[in-house]
Order: structure tokens, then sequence, then C-alpha cells
């Protein structure tokens, strides 16, 4: 599409007289990205990336005195990849357009673009969380979504449940809590972690502060004191989240075992140039490249989706 002075079809051609009180314009805004606060954000340099899944070295056996110690080789697991995606939108401007309006109508358009691309990332990376019971759009290592009531440990036999199922409240949340507690590592071992935060649909953030900042125990009558305020949990209002039911309680992003992440080679830039002569016309561009995965679901808890 080519931006020319008919766009502007108003009686008075009012953009291009410099007429007007102002433009509203409520898509001029800084934009909204809040995917680094649930998933672990990291710069990358290659096209794919290849990782693999292992287990170290496990089973120590009580010996006789002059017994040979037995030997023991570490589990391989799966691999994955994770190939680069190129996004990238932009829009053509002619000369008399450019020359003609008044409202510096290029740089607004300019700004937005950059604007467009950075939301536009958010939420493609959000279909993890919004999808997280389906295997559409990402796996772990054991193959399955997100959410599952069986997932799998490398060691065979050994299986965790990160999915509750159940609205937020004491109960759930104190469950939630408890998950974090009991957690094993592919060999089965416990791996006990701290939970950081609570991740709720906007709709949820009321329920959200009663949990954590109430000193006595939320919907009660009693004098019960609110034990979960001692696990030191904030919250955050995850705006991408599409239901109204959504809740989650995630790890440290930033702890090695996260497995929730955004991959990024190209963070969106702006080009702007000549368009093919003898058009005279202005091409700004913009692109992108990234993808996003899953690796593992430990530390991410879905109370509800």
């Amino acid at each position: 599409m080519t931006w020319t002075i008919s766009w502007d079809d108003s009686t008075n051609k009012d953009y291009l007289k410099g007429t007007l009180w102002e433009i509203f314009d409520n898509t001029a805004r800084k934009a909204l990205v809040e995917y680094p606060n649930v998933m672990k954000d990291l710069k990358r340099k290659d096209y794919y990336d290849r990782d693999s899944r292992m287990a170290g070295p496990t089973g120590v056996q009580s010996l006789t005195d002059g017994e040979d110690i037995p030997l023991t080789d570490p589990t391989k697991g799966d691999e994955k990849e994770w190939t680069q995606t190129r996004h990238g939108l932009g829009f053509k401007i002619t000369d008399g357009m450019k020359r003609f309006n008044r409202y510096d109508l290029m740089a607004k358009a300019t700004r937005k673009l950059s604007t467009s691309m950075r939301e536009y990332k958010d939420t493609i990376v959000a279909r993890l969380w919004n999808n997280a019971t389906a295997t559409t759009y990402a796996t772990g290592y054991d193959g399955l979504a997100l959410a599952s009531n069986s997932h799998t440990a490398l060691e065979a036999g050994y299986t965790y449940d990160n999915y509750l199922d159940a609205a937020l409240g004491v109960s759930s949340l104190q469950s939630a809590i408890i998950y974090f507690d009991k957690l094993i590592d592919d060999n089965g071992d416990k791996m006990p972690k701290k939970p950081r935060k609570l991740v709720v649909n906007p709709n949820l953030q009321f329920d959200a502060a009663e949990l954590l900042g109430s000193d006595k125990e939320p919907y009660t009558g009693d004098n019960q004191i609110n034990a979960i305020q001692k696990f030191g949990l904030s919250y955050y209002v995850y705006h991408r989240l599409s239901s109204t039911t959504s809740w989650f309680l995630i790890g440290d992003t930033g702890d090695d075992d996260y497995g929730a992440f955004v991959a990024t080679t190209q963070d969106p830039d702006l080009q702007i140039q000549d368009a093919p002569p003898p058009s005279r016309s202005t091409l700004v561009t913009s692109q992108q490249w990234f993808t996003y995965g899953l690796k593992d679901s430990r530390l991410i808890f879905v109370g509800d989706t």
C-alpha cells in the first residue's frame, strides 16, 4: 500500500491545510511489552540453536571394603531445535503526502510502526500462556504442553503435575506453593525451589492483592493468620492473558532451570529509504528476528487457564 495525498478524503483536506485543532490518535503511545516479566529473555546470534537434555549420574550404592566402585553413565535425553523467524511491516509515503501534510505525519507513522512491531512480538509469545494446555505453539523436552498432569522426568518412572485447573483462592495458591517445595529433577531426586511471582489476568488483580497482602486469611471471619504472606510472593498483572480465570505461579525467570524463553537475534529496527525512482516516494520498513519456546515446565505452575 502507498500513502498518498488522497488518503485525506475530508471535504476541506484538513491534513493538508493545517486547520485541525489536534489529531486524536490513541495508538501513538508507549509500547506494551510484558514478556520479559514472565519469560527468560535471551539474545542470540545464530539462525537456529540446538539444545540437548541430560541427567547426571545417580544411583549411589553401599559397598564393602575393597569392593569395586560401580560405574554409571549419565542419561541422554532428546534434542530440540529453535529456529529464528523473520517478521516485518512498513509503509510507503508519496512525495506529495510528505510535502503537503502539515502535521509531520511521516514521523508519527514511523513511531507507531515501531510500537506495532514491539507489541506484535509481545502478543505472539503470549500464545504460550494463552494455550497452556495445548501443544499447538510449544512443547517441552517431554513433548507435552506447558500445563500437564503427567509431565515426565528423564529417568523412567518419575512424573510431576504442574496443572491444578482450579480458581485462584487460598487453598489453590497454597497447593501451588507446596508444588514448588516438592519438585523433583530429571533423576527423580528432590529439588525444592522458591516461587517468586503470582501472574494473573487483570480480572484477578484484586484477588491477588488480597491473597498476598492481607494479614488475616482472606474470605474468612476468624482471626487465622494469612500464612501465604511469609513466602514473600509478588504478583504481576499480565495484560496479554486472554482468559479471565488465568493465573500462574512462577519461579525466578533468571534461574537456569526456568524453561519458558524468548530468543532474539534482531530487535525491531527502522529503515527509511527512497523508493525506486522515479516516484520520489519514501519507504519506511521495520523487521525483527525472534523465536520463543519451552524447554521444561517445572518452574511454572498453571493454576487455571
